[in-house]
């Protein structure tokens, strides 16, 4: 009821017209609709202001460059109006893994800039692990929430940049423009070097409607993204690694079971 009331409020405030639902969960809720000064937007409502801020901060400071663009915001409500990008047909359908990586990299080269302070990459491994050590998990998943936590750590201390991360940035989260470029959407605005917004994509490369998910896939893939980076394979691996595991421990949480062949796969690169 009371997502409902918010959304009145946005609809009347900002003279919203088709607004129709596209997903709810207890405590967020996206609608697409359509604005007379915007034309086709979503309006994103989420109780959590803290991840919606985050978001806001990072789409509004890329001003529209590769991300969607920001049209209003309220951050006492938990609003956030932005673009709806058309045709909007995700990453996931271009069929060359060749240009999946370079549309991807461009992306990832242009979107980060310095953050100040706020929740960190470092700070979600430390969560999982303290979720792993409260929760009666097997013991091979906490030492693997331990691991995965050290190579966190020490990207964090290799890398000085700190930068505002998308924290998601994979194929279903890269839109295409009608002009041929794509704009990057669902930014989480966590804080890191820019090197841990790398392995997202990896990690759902073993989804894609073109490949197997095996290891020479996978392979493949971090070989492409470390020449087109510049960044050292060992280091993709690690990452590679991390955030299969952070992606797993999630998973449980949801009360789902882990995916044991992204995780013989992962173990596999170290």
């Amino acid at each position: 009821m009371e997502m409902d009331t918010r959304r009145n409020r946005a609809v009347k405030r900002w003279r919203l017209e088709r607004c129709e639902e596209i997903y709810r969960h207890p405590t967020k809720a996206v609608f697409s609709a359509e604005s007379e000064q915007f034309g086709p937007v979503i309006l994103k409502i989420d109780k959590n202001t803290s991840q919606l801020k985050s978001e806001y901060r990072m789409l509004a400071g890329l001003s529209g460059s590769h991300s969607c663009k920001v049209y209003a915001y309220d951050e006492s409500e938990g609003l956030l109006l932005e673009e709806r990008i058309f045709p909007g047909t995700v990453l996931r359908e271009e069929p060359s893994l060749e240009k999946r990586v370079r549309i991807f990299v461009q992306v990832f080269r242009e979107i980060h800039k310095p953050a100040e302070e706020g929740e960190t990459y470092l700070d979600w491994l430390e969560r999982i692990c303290e979720y792993c050590e409260r929760k009666p998990l097997a013991e091979e998943v906490a030492g693997e929430a331990s691991r995965a936590r050290g190579f966190c750590a020490e990207m964090f201390g290799k890398y000085p940049d700190r930068m505002l991360l998308h924290g998601d940035l994979h194929h279903d989260n890269l839109l295409l423009r009608t002009d041929g470029s794509y704009a990057m959407i669902d930014t989480k605005g966590v804080i890191g070097p820019a090197i841990l917004d790398l392995p997202r994509f990896l990690l759902n490369e073993q989804d894609t409607n073109h490949a197997s998910p095996d290891r020479e896939h996978i392979q493949e893939a971090i070989g492409l993204v470390a020449w087109h980076t510049g960044y050292p394979e060992a280091d993709i691996r690690k990452l590679f690694y991390m955030e299969t595991v952070l992606e797993n421990v999630w998973r449980v949480e949801d009360g789902d079971e882990m995916n044991q062949h992204e995780m013989e796969i992962a173990r596999s690169f170290l």
